[in-house]
């Protein structure tokens, strides 16, 4: 692949800004935020030697994009707290920089357009290859926290690979009969390490956005497919795409609410050593189906687990929780009792795992299994729904964050709360609703919608959306699906997160658009 940043014997600057921002994408926010820099310096210089207003006639579409960031700016008016008013400026400055950039620069030509794709996609797989690198080069790893590694958070690093897997996809059906089969065989590799690599780094949000992405994929090619037997396929690859995902959540949920039955009056009421159970009938909570609460001793638990270990029974295990308790989860999930003789058929794994916060053995399966992460969400769900406490809960907290943002809207349903008052919104629900939470574990919602919905109501939702989605229906850009399933990822993805509110986000987005809308030379 020829990668000349020159034509004409003229360096274009801002191509090879391009070329520098698509691959700062998946590593760094810093290096996000230099190349951003560099694009809009680029853009200026490049200015120079072009007709400024044959690019406005091309490209005033983007202005339109331009107005997000003037939303922000406009519902100023409505702040009180100017702190957090000025944070949200300087964070969706993306809105602003990135589009103006392509309104100047000089038009990228279809080789240059297709080389920054591949480009980024290349950067995507090395980011990939060294999160697995850096994962393994440890010396203790668990599956659970691979999304610690890494460059990017888990979850704008998904999007991302959807992307690129996309990309890397067109690229192999449009070689597919001019280059050597091993080329082939090499892309579709990579395109199955980028898949794997998504399971293995646990981002659901990711995958379930891959998913819908192909669904959507498939009912293109259904659509437009005029052999019927080829529609049979496509429909049978369509039922398969919808159903599996189904059929794996139903059994895992079915997994995790199988539990032990019992009666009462049957269970042992002495230990191997003579002293007496508690049976706690009361507390439902389980682990692999069997009651944690039942079949415990304590006082052979402090002393039998004192002579495994070097941290004390009372005291914390490496992520901050009572040890005690993560002992007896543990003995649970392995269905042994808490008891001496309980802790006497742990091995030193096990010891090392309890003592590293690691409250179920199957939690420290470090393979490829999503079952792990999709076992903990149900676990929250199900603790969170007994107890009502969402703390370090995930999924719970993100229950929380959306009742909240539910409730501010309700109370602000046309013109939001203003830029930059969402903090004390939210801060003002969770106080007057007496919530569990922690005030460190106060957030705001993980939805992009309903984030905007927050702060600009529903006439600035739908003022964003028109703005976003206008300059893509009046120019037909659409039509390209790649571009369209771009937008299909960064849509879906939304629902599970407030991508556009963060800073890889904007950027991962605002870039991509721009790069789409503008018109390229043959």
């Amino acid at each position: 692949m020829n990668l000349r940043l020159t034509e004409r014997n003229q360096i274009n600057f801002f191509y090879v800004a391009s070329f520098i921002f698509a691959i700062a994408l998946p590593f760094s926010n810093a290096l996000i935020s230099i190349s951003s820099a560099l694009l809009f310096v680029a853009s200026i210089v490049d200015s120079k030697k072009l007709n400024l207003r044959r690019n406005y006639q091309e490209r005033n579409l983007l202005l339109f994009v331009i107005g997000v960031y003037f939303v922000y700016v406009g519902w100023l008016f409505f702040t009180n707290d100017w702190k957090w008013a000025i944070y949200d400026l300087r964070k969706n400055m993306a809105y602003l920089i990135i589009p103006i950039a392509f309104l100047l620069a000089p038009k990228l030509s279809n080789i240059q357009y297709k080389r920054i794709l591949y480009v980024f996609a290349f950067a995507v797989v090395l980011s990939a290859i060294i999160t697995l690198i850096k994962y393994y080069l440890e010396d203790d790893h668990l599956l659970l926290d691979t999304q610690k590694y890494g460059f990017m958070h888990h979850i704008r690093f998904g999007l991302q690979i959807d992307f690129a897997i996309l990309i890397l996809a067109q690229l192999l059906y449009e070689y597919r009969n001019n280059v050597h089969k091993y080329f082939l065989v090499g892309i579709t590799g990579v395109i199955l390490i980028l898949g794997t690599f998504l399971i293995w780094h646990q981002s659901l949000t990711g995958i379930i956005t891959l998913i819908v992405t192909l669904v959507i994929i498939l009912i293109m090619w259904l659509v437009g497919q005029p052999k019927k037997q080829i529609r049979i396929v496509v429909g049978i690859m369509l039922f398969i795409f919808m159903a599996t995902p189904a059929i794996y959540l139903y059994y895992a949920i079915d997994r995790f609410y199988t539990v032990d039955t019992y009666q009462p009056v049957e269970l042992d009421k002495f230990t191997i050593e003579g002293n007496a159970y508690k049976h706690d009938f009361t507390n439902p909570a389980i682990e692999n189906g069997h009651y944690v609460w039942l079949y415990v001793c304590r006082k052979e638990l402090e002393e039998a687990w004192n002579k495994r270990s070097a941290i004390n029974y009372n005291d914390l295990d490496k992520s901050g929780y009572g040890i005690k308790f993560t002992l007896i989860r543990y003995l649970t999930s392995k269905n042994l009792r808490k008891d001496a003789a309980g802790v006497k058929a742990l091995n030193d794994e096990d010891i090392k795992n309890i003592e590293n916060g690691i409250s179920n053995y199957i939690l420290a399966d470090a393979g490829i299994s999503l079952y792990p992460r999709i076992y903990v969400s149900i676990w929250e769900l199900d603790s969170y729904f007994r107890t009502g406490n969402a703390n370090h809960r995930s999924l719970a907290q993100r229950i929380e964050y959306t009742k909240a943002a539910v409730s501010i809207i309700r109370s602000n349903l046309w013109l939001g709360v203003g830029t930059g008052n969402w903090k004390n919104a939210y801060r003002d629900f969770y106080i007057k609703t007496e919530s569990k939470m922690a005030p460190a574990r106060y957030g705001n919602v993980h939805n992009q919608y309903l984030n905007y919905w927050v702060k600009f109501g529903i006439i600035g939702l739908l003022i964003i959306l028109f703005f976003i989605l206008y300059p893509v229906i009046k120019s037909k850009a659409y039509l390209n699906q790649l571009f369209f399933l771009f937008l299909v990822i960064m849509f879906v993805g939304n629902l599970g997160d407030a991508n556009f509110e963060t800073h890889t986000g904007s950027n991962f987005f605002m870039f991509f658009y721009c790069l789409f809308m503008v018109p390229k030379s043959d």
